[in-house]
């Protein structure tokens, strides 16, 4: 089928403008160019980071961020606790920011990685903060997209302690949704739970931007197809550092339709126990299929089970190739082609969940840069106020540090 995303792009600009299309489908399209620009970003930094790390194997990762930054870390913890030679732990900021000293833990060793776009959200910053207030041994980490926001200062600010990553430029999306941003920050994560091989890690990356590709060339078509389906409801399911990928991809298909379509997002496994319960005859659910020979016959097991039970309007299944018992479960299959390790799956697979989001929210006379029509929704979020702890804890008062 046609290149649905391409079109956008290639609208006039007064047709983008009246669409709300100016930003969106070109962030999501540039984003295999943008992993390797990251790439490249990385292997000049690479004996920074070397540097930085020091071989400290007792000091804990903690992957953070807010809201989509905070998914960031759910499709990275597997990959380090499984190569770099590091414990890592994904939690959000939103978690830490109301109870630090259940994750700062006194006298424990830890790198602190912050995953944000703009590095401007209150819980961006009041994590930095009660990082430095705790009895913890802390190193920071920033990744960001935006070299002025506040993340990127106070690591430059704090040098004797920090390592500021900087992504392109163009990786900090203008529009609402971040989709550039997000891929672009798990590419970097991966690269830095890869450091021990980078020469292997370069090899995934081009695969995954080759899969990225072929995702929007040959499949964006048969997605913007879909969305004219009367759905209501999308459950997407990804095993292991997929379930990230999942829970990015059921906000992105959410925010977008400004909450028309209510996303949900499980494992294969986890969605019997209860979950199972949403797929209705407006739901579709969308399969990110593992390529690991076990897993993959655990996720059959549930996809037969779906099929079995005749629930659910329309299923998508995303792989490398699709086996036959996939094809005749699915109306949709999604096939890259391409050798990416389970755990390396995320940017490429995410596609699916933006390309949905993108053409739902048209569908529904939407605008995908800005689709919030109350303004529920911002780019950057509004209205929270982060309080100094120590302060609180010592005297009731309530000094606002960040927001």
């Amino acid at each position: 089928m046609s290149d649905s995303l391409l079109k956008l792009i290639q609208a006039s600009d007064e047709e983008k403008k009246e669409k709300g299309t100016e930003y969106t489908p070109a962030e999501i399209y540039q984003q295999p160019e943008m992993w390797l620009e990251t790439l490249k970003i990385l292997e000049g930094q690479k004996e920074e980071i070397l540097d930085f790390l020091g071989g400290e194997t007792d000091r804990k990762f903690l992957l953070t961020g807010a809201g989509t930054s905070a998914f960031i870390g759910l499709c990275l913890e597997n990959l380090f606790n499984k190569v770099s030679g590091y414990e890592a732990r994904a939690v959000g900021t939103t978690e830490i920011i109301t109870d630090p000293a259940a994750v700062f833990l006194k006298g424990k060793k830890y790198f602190l990685v912050h995953f944000a776009r703009s590095g401007n959200s209150p819980e961006s910053v009041g994590t930095f903060v009660l990082g430095e207030q705790s009895e913890a041994d802390i190193k920071h980490i920033v990744i960001t997209c935006n070299k002025d926001g506040k993340l990127a200062v106070m690591g430059r600010e704090k040098r004797d302690h920090s390592l500021v990553i900087l992504l392109p430029e163009k990786t900090n999306d203008r529009s609402l949704a971040m989709t550039s941003s997000f891929s672009s920050m798990v590419v970097a994560g991966q690269y830095i739970a890869s450091i021990k091989d980078t020469a292997r890690y370069a090899g995934i990356a081009n695969e995954l931007a080759e899969a990225g590709r072929k995702i929007m060339a040959e499949y964006s078509g048969e997605l913007e197809a879909l969305c004219s389906e009367p759905f209501e409801r999308a459950v997407f399911l990804g095993s292991n550092t997929l379930l990230g990928c999942a829970k990015e991809c059921h906000l992105k298909l959410q925010e977008e339709t400004d909450g028309r379509v209510v996303g949900k997002f499980d494992t294969f496994l986890g969605l019997r126990h209860g979950p199972e319960a949403v797929i209705h005859d407006n739901t579709i659910v969308v399969y990110l299929m593992s390529e690991e020979p076990l897993v993959h016959q655990y996720e059959l097991d549930l996809i037969n089970g779906v099929k079995g039970k005749g629930i659910g309007m329309k299923k998508i299944v995303v792989c490398k190739k699709a086996d036959d018992q996939t094809k005749a479960a699915a109306e949709v299959v999604i096939e890259h082609g391409r050798d990416i390790p389970d755990d390396y799956q995320s940017p490429a697979y995410v596609i699916i969940g933006q390309s949905l989001g993108v053409f739902k929210s048209l569908a529904y006379g939407l605008k995908p840069d800005s689709p919030s029509e109350a303004g529920v929704i911002t780019r950057v979020v509004q209205g929270v106020r982060i309080y100094d702890h120590p302060a609180f804890y010592a005297d009731g008062t309530l000094k606002v540090i960040a927001g």
